[in-house]
C-alpha cells in the first residue's frame, strides 16, 4: 500500500484508456479507489522524512499527468458515444417516418 501501488493502478488506466479497455479501466478505477482510502487511513498521523515527502510529490505529480489524460479520453469517448446514440436516433426516426 503505496504511492507507489497507485502509480502502477494509474498506470493500468491510462492503458486501458489508450487501448479502449473500459472493463478493465473500471476494474482497475475500482482497485484505485480502494488503494486511495487505504493511503488515506495508513498515513494519518505518519511523519514524512523530506526525501519521503519529494518522492511522493514527485509520484502524484505523475498520477495526475496521467488522471489528466484519462479524463481527456474519457470526454473524448463520451463524445463519441453521443454520437453515435443521436446517429441511431436520427435513423429510428427516419424509419419510423417512411412506414408511416
Amino acid at each position: 500500500m503505496s504511492y507507489q501501488a497507485l502509480l502502477e493502478h494509474s498506470n493500468k488506466m491510462l492503458d486501458s484508456v489508450r487501448n479502449g479497455d473500459w472493463d478493465t479501466l473500471i476494474e482497475t478505477e475500482v482497485e484505485y479507489v480502494r488503494e486511495v482510502e487505504r493511503l488515506s487511513y495508513a498515513e494519518s498521523g505518519v511523519e514524512l522524512s523530506d526525501e519521503q515527502k519529494l518522492q511522493k510529490m514527485t509520484l502524484l505529480h505523475t498520477i495526475m499527468d496521467q488522471d489528466r489524460e484519462i479524463r481527456e479520453r474519457l470526454i473524448e469517448r463520451r463524445a463519441k458515444l453521443e454520437e453515435t446514440l443521436l446517429s441511431m436516433q436520427k435513423k429510428q426516426q427516419l424509419e419510423h417516418s417512411y412506414r408511416n
